[in-house]
């Protein structure tokens, strides 16, 4: 009788050894949640996507490429102190990861759309020196346009 119980014990450990191995691989990761709000976004299914990215940064609260989405997630459903607050954390978390400079610009478009000149002017100036930074002349000269664009077009 003993042996019938170790039997059964062993074979019970052995199970949820099984379960949880094989629950871990089902398990999605923020890069998988990130991909997944990504197609959402593209599908025009934003909310999804927002769902997605609030999933990816509960897996990784490092993860600014998640922020970055979130907030151009946030940003297409015209919810635009959402995506700015987004965006900001992104930077906050990681100010030297590629994606920051983006994020200003970003942060400087959507504070025009709410005539806030300041805030504006301020991520787009923010935006010039991060591309600079990055020997990104690219960034750059998009970035002076923006601030251009924004200093002509505000009253």
């Amino acid at each position: 009788m003993k042996k019938i119980i170790g039997l059964f014990i062993i074979l019970g450990v052995i199970g949820v050894t099984f379960w949880q191995r094989a629950n871990d691989e089902e398990r999605m990761h923020a890069d998988d949640y990130l991909q997944l709000g990504i197609e959402h976004g593209v599908a025009g299914k934003h909310e999804d996507a927002i769902e997605a990215f609030k999933k990816a940064i509960q897996e990784n609260p490092n993860y600014s490429s998640a922020y970055l989405s979130l907030g151009n997630a946030y940003g297409n459903t015209g919810r635009y102190k959402e995506s700015i607050a987004a965006y900001k954390e992104g930077i906050q978390i990681d100010p030297r990861h590629p994606e920051v400079p983006q994020m200003e610009m970003n942060i400087a478009s959507i504070a025009h759309k709410m005539n806030d000149k300041k805030t504006a002017v301020l991520y787009s100036q923010k935006a010039i020196q991060s591309f600079t930074d990055r020997n990104n002349l690219a960034g750059v000269t998009q970035a002076a346009s923006q601030l251009r664009m924004i200093e002509k077009n505000t009253p």
